[in-house]
């Protein structure tokens, strides 16, 4: 079994890169879910009184993901040692190897990337809490327990690929046969997790929630549908550094 630990400053990308191993089955806790729960779904409510509350939650969904034989991935920010060292412990107790993934401190870009996503929050406080992590980081080492060390991706390819007459035959508005190699191709790229991969399609609606359900059921790999997630600006077209479609015509 394998124990996960991001490490780094709010909107350095952990999540991202969490979700990724989430669809690989492995099993994500992160802290800004069980609080959002806890509030009815509105991150806002954050409640010091439930802190306690909030732990026991996290340490009990860790520990029965273990106890079960799945890898986990604690998404929070971890910044110090002190911090650290309670899942450190936990994953010993089970003999999971344990792998740090550390974002650092951040940057005006990642603070930026919080504000895109707010939860509602007043940029100014997310600007007070990223100075806080900041303050707070302690570079991870092994003698905290880790079994590996690794930087955290600061850089990220994206592809966006096209759906129908790309990883499908074109049968629109059905759904078409996967088209093997195309599906090959993806799960290399998926692999690899500097590699943003974003589907890209004109399917909106019902015929979107079909498309979205189709790639769940058949394990095509996706970080994001129609989405510009790295940045905080620009119009209705995907950003990225590769397009894949069957009507492409090469500059």
């Amino acid at each position: 079994m394998i124990m996960r630990l991001m490490v780094g400053n709010i909107g350095t990308g952990k999540s991202l890169i969490s979700s990724k191993f989430a669809k690989r089955g492995e099993v994500v806790v992160n802290m800004d879910s069980i609080t959002s729960m806890m509030g009815g779904g509105e991150y806002g409510l954050y409640d010091r009184n439930k802190k306690e509350i909030y732990r026991i939650t996290e340490i009990a969904a860790i520990e029965g993901a273990l106890l079960a034989g799945f890898n986990v991935v604690v998404d929070r920010t971890n910044m110090d040692r002190k911090r650290r060292a309670p899942y450190i412990e936990l994953a010993k107790k089970y003999n999971a190897e344990i792998i740090c993934y550390d974002f650092g401190v951040g940057s005006f870009a990642t603070f930026s990337r919080r504000v895109k996503e707010s939860y509602g929050i007043p940029a100014g406080q997310w600007r007070d809490v990223h100075n806080i992590m900041e303050s707070l980081y302690e570079a991870p080492s092994f003698d905290e327990g880790f079994n590996i060390i690794q930087p955290g991706p600061d850089r990220y390819e994206i592809h966006a690929i096209d759906f129908d007459g790309t990883i499908v035959e074109n049968k629109y508005p059905y759904i078409g046969e996967i088209r093997k190699q195309k599906y090959v191709d993806m799960m290399m790229l998926w692999e690899d997790l500097t590699k943003i991969i974003i589907i890209w399609t004109c399917r909106t609606g019902d015929q979107l929630n079909e498309m979205r359900k189709f790639l769940i059921k058949n394990n095509i790999p996706f970080d994001f549908i129609n989405e510009n997630p790295l940045f905080p600006e620009g119009g209705r077209k995907i950003f990225a550094h590769k397009y894949h479609d069957d009507r492409n015509v090469p500059v």
